[in-house]
């Protein structure tokens, strides 16, 4: 042992012997050393003040929303009478003033302060005149360069017609040799092909032989070319198959027309 408390004691115990303790000590350290009883709290009252709170809660919710959104219910209509009547003093007639007639009201004299409009008189209506439009002339419609689709139109249209004059002529020949769409030029080609029989028309196909510059519209003459009989003819396929600067195609024809013509 270490602890000079304890050897103290051990050495000197008879010493203590004849010692007691006062009286109540020993109740006193009985009562502190004694287990104290724990006391279980039933649930309801250990959470009674909690559910107050969530009872109060609840409550205030549900006024708080009958407040906001409760249905506002209207007064049924009682047979059209309003259900709820002002109380008018003794004395003043409640009933309904009569309302004239209409009749009655267009015979009785003017009630001062009372406006009547007066009649309104029908509006006219402003009808506007079509001015009628008269068509342009072939020659401006040919001349449009602006437009290939109103050339064609216009080269259609002679041929609808079916008549032929210089004036004509002179046009599709304008068309078939300077015209920048190919279109436009084989539809003049086309046109001038129907009066072949005309000399002069086949005078300026013989002659467009050599002049003109779009190869399809050439072979596109030499096909009708085949079909004029004239030694003209027969010397410009001549001159057209030699030519080193001809279209293969283009001169293949010529040759072909030259060969049933027994030329070759």
């Amino acid at each position: 042992m270490n602890d000079p408390i304890k050897k103290f004691v051990e050495h000197h115990r008879e010493a203590f012997d004849h010692l007691e303790p006062p009286a109540g000590v020993l109740q006193r350290l009985q009562g502190q050393l004694a287990p104290t009883p724990v006391v279980r709290k039933s649930p309801l009252i250990r959470y009674g003040r909690t559910a107050w709170l969530v009872a109060a809660s609840l409550l205030v919710g549900v006024a708080a929303a009958y407040l906001l959104f409760g249905e506002r219910t209207e007064p049924a209509p009682n047979d059209g009478q309003v259900a709820v009547q002002q109380e008018m003093p003794a004395g003043i007639d409640t009933a309904p003033a009569a309302i004239p007639d209409t009749a009655e009201r267009a015979s009785s004299p003017a009630i001062a302060g009372e406006h009547h409009p007066r009649p309104t008189k029908p509006e006219r209506v402003a009808t506007t005149k079509r001015t009628s439009t008269t068509p342009r002339p072939l020659a401006d419609r040919l001349a449009d360069s602006s437009s290939a689709s109103t050339r064609l139109a216009a080269i259609l249209e002679i041929e609808q017609d079916g008549r032929m004059d210089s004036q004509l002529r002179e046009m599709l020949s304008r068309s078939l040799q300077t015209d920048g769409n190919t279109n436009v030029r084989l539809a003049a080609l086309d046109v001038l092909s129907n009066h072949i029989d005309d000399q002069e028309v086949a005078s300026l196909l013989t002659n467009s032989l050599i002049s003109q510059d779009d190869p399809l519209v050439q072979l596109g003459i030499v096909k009708v070319a085949a079909r004029i009989d004239d030694m003209a003819v027969e010397g410009a396929l001549f001159a057209l198959a030699r030519d080193p600067n001809t279209f293969l195609p283009v001169k293949d024809e010529a040759y072909a027309v030259l060969l049933r013509r027994d030329r070759l």
